[in-house]
């Protein structure tokens, strides 16, 4: 008897391997997937208190051989999470009145009163209705209810707003709004009688358009952004010395702003293609100046060693102004060209004095075709 009595004492105080725990933890874990179709019908509410009794029971048995092994503790955390979403998706399918399980319609309304409550005497009927077991209202008191729901003092008592956060926050109704106006459903057009439009050009003048030739059209052809680009790069091989030239002195036009736009606008093509090299110079202000042979076979063998930006230039008239003044540029360096430069319809001062007449200038209006026609196209060959 005394041996028997040996032997179970030493089996019940052999201590479970690291892998007895894990097994068992496993084990728990497949049952709970098994498990899971009764979960999603709400059904598994047994089960779920089940799972976490013995979700307990292995936890003991491990505080009581004191195990400190973290991937034991892991494995338990992890068991514990899964049994806790089982238990959650347990209760979001819950079907109340089905299987014993209901709640009192006035209890939760009594709770929803004591957690909207802004008065003390509602808190203070809850907990006379707590202790006597009832409703203080009662159920034969239906009338008296119908009162105090109509009475604007007690509708006042109740914290509407905190209510309505909490419904927002566990309803899954959408939240109406107020901007939603007018039908959702198309509705018939309506017949309209149409009016005509009145033909207002009978009052007008009458204008003709130019006779365009075909040389007209060739030599508008040649003023491209190509054409400009190579000129400009032309005037500046004429002018080109071995100081370092200011940027602004380069393409600024004192006497026409249009023109200083072009010019910046043709100098990034001429940078951007490797003829020019905008750069800081020793007086710390941006200057211009021509990519040298030696430069090209250099970024023909390796352009590794090329330091290179993109950069976006902000031009405006006042700016124009400033630099005119601070620099004091009297004279252009790539020069005035002559041509007719941007101006306001005629139209739009008819518009806006009437019928009056207004004197434009024929001369600056007309075009010089015999000086563009004489004009070389530059090449960027040396």
């Amino acid at each position: 008897m005394s041996s028997v009595q040996t032997e179970t004492s030493s089996v019940s105080k052999a201590k479970l391997t690291k892998q007895d725990h894990l097994n068992a933890y496993n084990k728990l874990r497949q049952r709970m997937k098994n498990q899971l179709k009764l979960a999603a019908k709400g059904e598994g509410s047994a089960l779920s208190l089940s799972n976490i009794e013995e979700l307990k029971r292995l936890y003991n048995a491990l505080e009581k051989e004191k195990v400190r092994d973290t991937k034991i503790h892991l494995e338990d955390s992890e068991v514990f999470k899964e049994a806790s979403d089982f238990a959650a998706l347990n209760a979001r399918n819950l079907r109340f009145g089905e299987g014993g399980i209901a709640l009192d319609e006035r209890d939760v309304l009594k709770r929803l009163r004591k957690y909207a409550a802004t008065d003390s005497s509602i808190l203070s009927d809850i907990v006379k209705e707590d202790q006597d077991g009832g409703d203080a209202y009662g159920e034969g008191n239906e009338d008296e209810d119908e009162e105090l729901i109509t009475d604007e003092y007690t509708f006042n008592k109740v914290n509407w707003l905190k209510l309505g956060v909490l419904y927002h926050q566990i309803s899954k109704k959408p939240i109406s709004v107020d901007f939603l106006n007018g039908p959702l459903a198309n509705e018939k057009k309506r017949a309209t009688n149409r009016t005509r439009n009145i033909d207002d050009t009978r009052g007008g003048r009458s204008t003709t358009a130019r006779h365009v030739e075909a040389s007209d059209v060739a030599q508008d052809e040649e003023k491209n952004t190509a054409y400009m680009v190579r000129l400009v790069y032309d005037k500046y091989l004429k002018k080109e010395s071995k100081e370092e030239i200011n940027f602004f002195k380069f393409f600024i036009n004192p006497h026409s702003f249009a023109q200083s736009v072009e010019n910046l606008f043709y100098t990034s093509f001429l940078i951007k293609d490797g003829r020019l090299k905008l750069y800081t110079g020793k007086s710390g202000v941006p200057c211009i100046s021509r990519v040298s042979q030696k430069e090209l076979e250099q970024i023909k063998l390796d352009s590794s060693n090329i330091l290179s930006s993109h950069h976006i230039a902000t031009f405006n008239y006042d700016v124009w102004q400033y630099f005119i003044q601070e620099l004091d540029i009297k004279e252009a360096f790539l020069g005035h060209r002559e041509g007719i430069e941007d101006q306001v319809p005629a139209e739009d001062f008819f518009e806006d004095f009437g019928d009056e007449e207004l004197e434009l200038n024929d001369h600056s209006n007309e075009t010089d075709t015999t000086n563009s026609s004489t004009t070389t196209t530059p090449s960027f060959d040396e």
